[in-house]
């Protein structure tokens, strides 16, 4: 029970806050924080909710004797013998004090730049880590309390943290002041909570001791209150539109990394462990484009069953999963406590459609170098899927809340993830293998045991992959740009970047020249000006798939609170449009281009459409005369007297191009040079990089004055050789319709860029009310047709085919599913 002795003791140690704090809480820029740490310290100290003070009691020895995020300790190289021998007399670390005479003497701590304030961030960073070490030593029983209590020790935190609170708010404060300098603060003060204590409870005449619990609770709450939003939830940081609407505060920025539930114990706050709860549970939830603005969470796991992370990036294996995880794990925490949550229905669902998703951007336990920024760091052996976490806390901690078909998929997802060949083969086509298109991501995939094809294509709606010049990858440019990769076992292309030429990324249409890029740091990568991007699927073997495209930097759009500062670099990556489609037919990858112009032919460089770029594990063949000859060197054309050959790589894939659409094409397989901390330079930490790599490359050329060209190829993925007649034909190829039909007849799958658009070519007759992607299978005889919206328009609720002479309608799904194929059965 809270007693009016407790509150007379609680603001007996806000009377004592010194005049540092209260001159930085007259800082317009910091007052909110003040008021925040007045406002819920003391309303939780006068909740009279005798179940949950009792709880926080629990919780807060809890912390005490099982630290949070223990392993940024590591980071500490130094003993804690030797952490304090570095100590002075005024609390200083003897070897930063250069630095923070650096900052002193270059008034850093007033500074507007992101740089000098990053120099601030690291000095405090490793001073706090230092602290929080010596503090663990005390409570491991390794120091004494003499130790932790001298006034040097004190002092230092007194000394940092005002360091740390005395900086301009101007550049965003980011990792270090949410994440790392927090975590040090909050587990430096639950180290020493038998000291804590007796300052909260007016025991100690300690000034120094107060002062320190003080700054040690003040440096904890920025993981709630950095970096600012400049909204006015910066005025009151307990709300729910805190950790709402902002690319900061949703997803693994808003759970993963910031210490929130230990500095809500630390303040013995009820409020803020109630926000938690509530914040955990609503963020296990599903946006998509068509309800962005109504989602709890604007990024995270997504409808289609991936998912988004730092804006609608397709960053599934990194924010999204970091925040779902530590959802689960606040939620576990706060199990048997009055804050236990269960998972509902929605949280269910989720979870198993993410599952789901997830496992067609892995393959053989590689996932594809396109979905995150770390996709050129070099990968020497294959991993579990990062999602099988999430499957094993869902066993371990909330088995029973599945029922038991739900539990079985599950539990043989974790069989399958643990063997690093994910198939579900007994699951329905396009849950787990087949085809599948998702909606919320621009992704076309097909996964079979064989092979695994993904189309990455983009849109105005969707982010690039974002690009780190200091610590990720520095050539994140053309990702989503039709990226086409081909992988038999997951490592045809991450063991080669670093040779790699990014202008020639497979499945892409771009202008020549790696040597005139150069790397840049940009939150929001690239897509497209256009906003046409979609497939048609029913799942099963087969596949189409179109957009319109011409890049602009992602960061431009207006919606963008990340912008970065890379405006205008790199012209030579702009300026090249193209309407491109893909045809999935059994083992056939058809891959169409039209309207292929260069809008800035001033620059040097062709134009070129890159069939592949993939490591050259074999022999490279080509198939003349009806034999299969061993490939020339050099850089042989892909035709033979004026014939189009195959060339395939042995055990891999086979391609050749179609002539009617594509007049220059030429093959190479070469050793390069590698250069991996070019492309990113966490590769320094690799050991044992490749100096060289082979790469077999194929391409179409375009030429510089390019305009309204095409293109055509055909990548046959099969284990036998390709038919010695290409078992389609082409219907279409130009900017209003994209098609290819079966030669059987039992296969016809078509792009329309318009609305009221006639298709008739060679016996087939169909047409469209509204732009959409369209395939009519005949499967068991029965012919089934799919349909998708293109634009995915919310106010667009039904399109109308017409089959010769006869109209279907097709419902189109609505909501959360708006851009979800539509599949129906068709009775003629």
């Amino acid at each position: 029970m809270i007693t009016d002795k407790k509150i007379k003791n609680i603001m007996l140690v806000f009377s004592a806050i010194p005049c540092a704090l209260q001159c930085w809480a007259q800082d317009a820029e910091r007052k909110f924080a003040y008021d925040n740490y007045v406002k819920y310290s003391t309303q939780a100290m006068t909740v009279k909710d005798a179940q949950k003070e009792a709880a926080i009691k629990k919780y807060r020895e809890g912390f005490n004797k099982t630290p949070y995020r223990y392993a940024q300790l590591n980071e500490v190289k130094m003993s804690s013998r030797e952490c304090l021998g570095l100590l002075g007399d005024y609390g200083q670390f003897t070897d930063l004090a250069q630095q923070e005479t650096k900052i002193a003497d270059e008034k850093m701590l007033i500074s507007k730049y992101t740089p000098q304030s990053d120099v601030i961030a690291k000095v405090v960073s490793e001073a706090m880590n230092r602290l929080w070490k010596i503090a663990d030593a005390y409570r491991r029983g390794e120091l004494n309390e003499s130790d932790v209590l001298a006034d040097k020790y004190l002092k230092a935190i007194i000394r940092y943290s005002n360091l740390e609170t005395g900086r301009n708010n101007a550049a965003p404060r980011f990792h270090a002041s949410c994440f790392l300098i927090p975590t040090a603060a909050v587990n430096t003060y639950f180290s020493l909570l038998k000291q804590m204590d007796e300052v909260e409870a007016g025991k100690s005449n300690d000034p120094l001791l107060k002062d320190a619990c003080l700054k040690l609770k003040e440096v904890a709450l920025q993981c709630w209150t950095q970096p600012l939003r400049n909204d006015s939830t910066d005025r009151n940081v307990v709300q729910i539109e805190r950790f709402r609407n902002h690319v900061w505060w949703v997803g693994g920025n808003a759970l993963a990394y910031r210490s929130l539930l230990p500095t809500a114990f630390m303040y013995k706050s009820i409020p803020m462990i109630d926000l938690l709860s509530e914040v955990c549970q609503r963020g296990i939830s599903q946006a998509s484009q068509a309800t962005y603005h109504e989602s709890f969470w604007i990024e995270g796991f997504t409808a289609d069953g991936a998912g988004w992370g730092h804006g609608k990036q397709c960053l599934i294996w990194g924010y999204p999963i970091d925040g779902g995880n530590n959802a689960l794990n606040m939620l576990v925490m706060l199990q048997g406590s009055p804050w236990e949550k269960k998972l509902t229905q929605e949280n269910k669902e989720t979870l198993i459609n993410f599952f789901r998703g997830s496992n067609w951007y892995d393959y053989k336990g590689y996932a594809p170098p396109c979905l995150d920024r770390g996709s050129s760091v070099y990968v020497k052996s294959s991993s579990t899927i990062p999602s099988l976490g999430l499957a094993n806390s869902l066993m371990k901690n909330w088995k029973f809340s599945f029922t038991g078909t739900e539990q079985n998929e599950i539990e043989q997802f974790i069989r399958e993830a643990n063997a690093k060949d994910i198939n579900m083969l007994q699951f329905a086509s396009g849950l787990y293998n087949g085809t599948r298109w998702f909606f919320n991501n621009d992704d076309l995939i097909k996964k079979n045991p064989n092979y695994h094809i993904m189309v990455n294509m983009a849109s105005n709606r969707c982010d690039g992959i974002e690009s780190a010049i200091n610590f990720a990858d520095c050539y994140n440019f053309f990702n989503n740009d039709g990226l086409t990769l081909f992988q038999r076992n997951g490592t045809e292309y991450r063991k080669i970047y670093g040779g790699w030429d990014v202008t020639a990324s497979p499945g892409v249409t771009a202008r020549e020249g790696m040597d005139k890029i150069k790397p840049v740091t940009n939150w929001r990568g690239y897509n497209s000006k256009f906003n046409f991007a979609g497939a048609a699927t029913s799942g099963g073997e087969n596949a189409v798939a179109g957009f319109v495209f011409e890049k602009m930097n992602a960061s431009d759009r207006d919606d963008v609170n990340d912008k970065g500062n890379n405006k205008g670099e790199n012209e030579s990556i702009y300026g090249v449009q193209v309407h491109k489609a893909y045809f999935i037919q059994g083992d056939y990858l058809v891959a169409l281009g039209a309207g292929v112009n260069n809008l800035r032919p001033g620059l040097e460089g062709t134009i070129r459409t890159t069939i592949d770029q993939t490591a050259k594990e074999s022999e490279v063949a080509v198939l003349e005369n009806g034999s299969w000859q061993k490939a020339k060197p050099g850089i042989p054309s892909f035709f033979d007297k004026g014939k189009p050959v195959w060339v395939k790589q042995q055990d891999k894939f086979a391609y050749t191009v179609l002539p009617k659409y594509s007049k220059t094409a030429y093959y190479t397989y070469e050793t390069k040079t590698t250069d991996w901390l070019k492309m990113n330079k966490a590769n320094s930490a690799v050991k044992d990089l490749p100096a060289a790599v082979d790469i077999l490359r194929l391409w179409i050329d375009h030429g510089r004055e390019v305009k309204n060209d095409t293109y055509g190829y055909v990548v046959y993925c099969g284990k036998d050789d390709p038919s010695a007649a290409l078992p389609f034909a082409v219907l279409q190829n130009d900017t209003l319709i994209q098609a290819v039909k079966s030669s059987d007849g039992n296969l016809c799958q078509a792009v329309f860029y318009k609305g009221n658009t006639k298709l008739d070519r060679q016996g087939v007759k169909l047409s469209v009310s509204d732009p959409c992607i369209v395939q009519l299978e005949l499967i068991n005889k029965e012919y089934v047709v799919s349909v998708q919206d293109p634009l995915m328009r919310t106010d667009l609720k039904q399109i109308t085919i017409t089959l010769g002479n006869k109209s279907f309608v097709f419902e189109l799904p609505q909501g959360k599913l708006t851009g979800k194929p539509v599949v129906q059965k068709l009775n003629f």
